[in-house]
């Protein structure tokens, strides 16, 4: 039997009614979850207002955890009725089979890791960074670990797996990624301490993750870097998590020009990240291509 046209047959129009509503959906559940998760602490709903009181409430791990649990199934939401009823297609065809890739999620997951690690290693050689201590909480760690899982998992598949999947087919597959990277980029901008560098390492950031895609149609590669890059940048090697504090087994200082540390932002406002992701994104490109 053929496989049956989508609804709306413009790749990028299907792509864009897909951003727009899964944006709208998440905030709408996130909100709700962050009422839901204030009030099981016993948060005063009159310091609502107060947005210093609500961050605060908010920073730590326990409370990030099932905000971002909630808004990722919401998009998975928005994600199973976009390809079952607009695209007509399982949901399997957004890339989401192991079988056969399970290599590729190991790769993905030793090369964000490694290209922290690699940072953080040159920094310290270089008098850039120091150590001031080390602390370890299994319970954080591994909360850490579930709420980077959740993130890859919710960023890869809304960003990689749907959008730019009907970018390309309603265009070059280079120019679907380059404007799949200045959405994932935008969706970062309201993050703290925000710089113009950090900026343009977003935007590689994601040309790195979806230029094995283009290539592969799978994403279990692009979960795999994602997560660790995360996960080892903030809980592991305590640097920002593009601009969010977290707590983190090695207890670091930077000093000395932010080009070259990151500053406030985190790694990822580096020049140094800069060079490893351009570097990836080329070894990844002739790798899968």
């Amino acid at each position: 039997m053929s496989e049956l046209s989508p609804r709306i047959k413009s790749g990028w129009l299907r792509a864009t009614l897909f951003f727009i509503v899964s944006l709208i959906t998440s905030q709408i559940f996130a909100g709700i979850g962050l009422i839901i998760v204030l009030l099981s602490t016993g948060f005063d709903l009159n310091a609502l207002s107060n947005q210093e009181e609500i961050t605060n409430a908010v920073k730590g791990v326990n409370f990030l955890l099932p905000l971002k649990i909630i808004e990722f199934l919401s998009v998975m939401l928005c994600v199973w009725l976009f390809v079952r009823f607009i695209d007509r297609k399982p949901l399997e065809s957004i890339g989401l089979t192991l079988k056969g890739y399970e290599n590729d999620l190991r790769l993905g997951l030793m090369l964000g890791a490694g290209m922290i690690a690699l940072g953080f290693l040159i920094l310290f050689i270089l008098g850039f960074l120091s150590i001031d201590g080390f602390s370890f909480s299994i319970i954080s760690i591994i909360l850490y670990l579930a709420l980077f899982i959740v993130v890859s998992f919710h960023e890869e598949i809304m960003m990689r797996g749907y959008v730019l999947n009907n970018l390309m087919q309603s265009m070059n597959r280079y120019a679907a990624l380059s404007i799949s990277s200045v959405i994932f980029m935008s969706i970062h901008l309201l993050n703290p301490n925000i710089s113009f560098l950090s900026v343009i390492n977003l935007f590689l950031a994601g040309i790195v993750l979806g230029i094995y895609y283009i290539h592969k149609q799978n994403l279990w590669l692009p979960i795999g870097m994602h997560l660790t890059w995360n996960f080892f940048q903030g809980p592991i090697f305590g640097f920002e998590v593009s601009g969010i504090e977290t707590k983190s087994i090695i207890g670091q200082s930077i000093k000395g020009n932010e080009i070259i540390t990151g500053g406030a932002f985190g790694f990822e406002g580096s020049i140094l990240a800069t060079i490893l992701i351009v570097t990836m994104i080329l070894y990844l490109d002739k790798k899968y291509k």
